[in-house]
């Protein structure tokens, strides 16, 4: 827990808005925030040209934000939150690495640059976050923090591996541990030590059905997992460390942060307590801001982005997670307040009760709240908060993956009307590397849609596609076949003559039929070409079935041969 004192609150209005006027807000547009889909592509939202302009406006803008809040000015709140928060990440960074991390005594001084992730084993695609952050911190002697996001469940203990051959690839799943009940990262320790230390040996057996692929990243990252075993047996701080060894071979000091510890710190827990507080207008602006984003992206899913928080005999949803230790189900908190108190509840019992009356301040809740981890209560940060706290009391700037950068368009709109600021820019960021274990089909969607139509044709236009011999032995059934075309365009653009309306329906029923029968006796003079086309159709869809495999964006970080990660890494321009 975080050993900086709780910032001085003097003014016990806590009230965010007190005397500030509306502040414009983006209007709302429909993003096309889209996966890149060809090989070696960054998607990057504002071009990484904008990176460090970026984050000095924003710096700018809240150190020009001197409006009194609760007492705090936000500048002050950034500083005390900033030291408070690099202090534990620096704590927490050097437990990783084994080597003390210190920190400058000017980092308010410095661009503090961010951004976050499951401590899964995941796709580069994600991992060029952290890359980006690094290298920008390195480039202008500013700071960079990675967000473990430990409060989210654990989804998988393996990684997909390539099988198969290059015209029926497949993937086997290859375990690192044990699998186990989903529940948070950090309640999960690692469950088998000899799966977890033969991890590596058992990739590189599967992987060597592929001999032009080279050593994946993997042989030289797990020796700092398994290593890691040694000080802590969690399974999100033994992935972390593995990623984080490599990451300092290429130069790259990211501090790191679970949400766990990033949770316990006292600025976080004044931030709780002040949504504690104002619970109610929380939850109204919060459900508002969703029901414009589902209207404007057209959501109909009552759960996506987010769910509605919800209200019920006074216990008001508030946007946090909160649990006992050894649980595997995350609770929805509430909180319920009277005169003088609010109480947090998991929906089941009264967990706390926090001193909240009109006219003090939030030192006492705060020092309430951190007794809470003793007593094993897991208070947590869900994603939408999470963002909303790092950006308006951490970073300078935050980068976003896709998923990420759909929950901020929300988040915006909550700055302006909730905290009435003006909301700090970020970068949304993602990009698309293929694991070149084999070389993919020169084919595309469009080519099954062709043949596809091709075959259509075969059913109705058979004469389209016959030879001059054919024609000439199938000319009775072609002359047919005009003929009746020529009176069905008669009967349709003459409406002139008298015809009662069921004869008329007689004869196009009749010439339909016709049509129907003349098109089946000319689709048998193209029956081999029909073989040709569907043998055609089978090839395509097979070859598009391996490249689903071949050109997956979802492949881990570790099967990737070093070479072809650090191009990826070099790609990360922003000058």
């Amino acid at each position: 827990m975080s050993s900086v004192t709780p910032f001085p609150c003097k003014n016990p209005d806590s009230r965010f808005d007190s005397g500030a006027d509306a502040v414009p807000e983006p209007v709302w547009v429909k993003q096309d925030l889209l996966v890149p889909r060809y090989d070696d592509a960054i998607f990057a939202r504002p071009d990484l040209s904008q990176i460090i302009g970026d984050a000095e406006e924003n710096r700018s803008m809240f150190s020009a934000c001197s409006r009194d809040r609760s007492g705090k000015i936000i500048s002050g709140l950034r500083e005390w939150a900033r030291r408070a928060v690099l202090e534990e990440a620096a704590r927490y960074t050097s437990e990783l690495t084994g080597s003390t991390v210190s920190l400058p005594q000017d980092l308010n001084d410095r661009l503090l640059l961010m951004t976050g992730h499951q401590p899964a084993l995941y796709h580069p695609g994600v991992w060029v976050k952290n890359l980006l952050i690094g290298k920008v911190a390195r480039q202008t002697a500013g700071l960079s923090l990675n967000l473990i996001v430990d409060n989210d469940l654990v989804s998988s203990t393996s990684i997909r591996v390539p099988q198969g051959d290059r015209s029926a690839p497949f993937f086997a799943e290859v375990s690192f541990d044990e699998s186990i009940k989903k529940k948070p990262w950090e309640e999960t320790t690692i469950q088998n030590r000899g799966l977890f230390q033969s991890f590596a040996q058992r990739v590189d057996e599967t992987l060597k059905q592929w001999p032009e692929l080279p050593a994946p990243l993997l042989r030289e990252i797990w020796p700092a997992a398994i290593k890691h075993m040694d000080v802590s047996d969690r399974l999100a701080d033994c992935l972390a460390a593995a990623r984080h060894a490599q990451e300092q071979r290429w130069g790259i000091e990211n501090l790191e942060l679970p949400i766990s510890r990033l949770c316990t710190t006292s600025p976080f827990l004044w931030f709780a307590c002040y949504l504690f507080k104002f619970a109610e207008q929380f939850r109204t602006t919060h459900n508002e801001v969703l029901g414009e984003y589902r209207k404007v992206n057209r959501v109909r899913s009552k759960t996506h982005p987010v769910p509605e928080l919800s209200e019920q005999e006074g216990w008001i949803e508030s946007p946090f997670w909160i649990w006992r230790a050894g649980e595997t189900r995350r609770h929805q908190l509430f909180v319920k307040r009277d005169q003088e108190n609010i109480q947090l509840s998991d929906g089941k019992a009264v967990i706390t009760t926090l001193p909240m009356s009109e006219n003090c301040d939030l030192s006492a809740a705060i020092e309430i709240l951190k007794q809470l981890p003793a007593q094993g209560i897991r208070l947590r940060t869900r994603a939408l908060t999470t963002t909303l706290f790092t950006r308006l009391f951490l970073s300078d700037l935050f980068v976003h993956g896709i998923g990420g950068a759909k929950y901020d368009e929300m988040t915006d709109r909550i700055f302006t009307r909730f905290f009435h600021l003006t909301p700090p820019r970020y970068l949304t960021l993602s990009a698309t590397k293929f694991l070149p274990f084999c070389a993919p089909y020169d084919v595309q969607h469009c080519d099954e849609t062709c043949l596809e139509r091709i075959l259509r044709d075969l059913d109705f236009n058979s004469d389209r596609h016959l030879t001059a011999d054919q024609r000439s032995e199938a000319a009775p059934l072609l002359q047919r076949k005009q003929t009746l075309i020529r009176e069905q365009h008669a009967a349709s653009s003459d409406q002139s003559k008298l015809i009662d309306q069921m004869e008329r329906r007689r004869h196009n029923r009749q010439r339909f039929r016709e049509l129907r029968d003349l098109d089946a006796k000319l689709a048998l003079l193209t029956s081999k070409l029909r073989g040709q086309i569907n043998e055609d159709l089978d090839t395509v869809r097979q070859q598009m079935k391996a490249n689903a495999v071949i050109q997956s964006r979802e492949i881990s970080f570790v099967l990737y041969p070093e070479s072809v990660l650090k191009e990826l890494f070099d790609k990360l321009t922003f000058e």
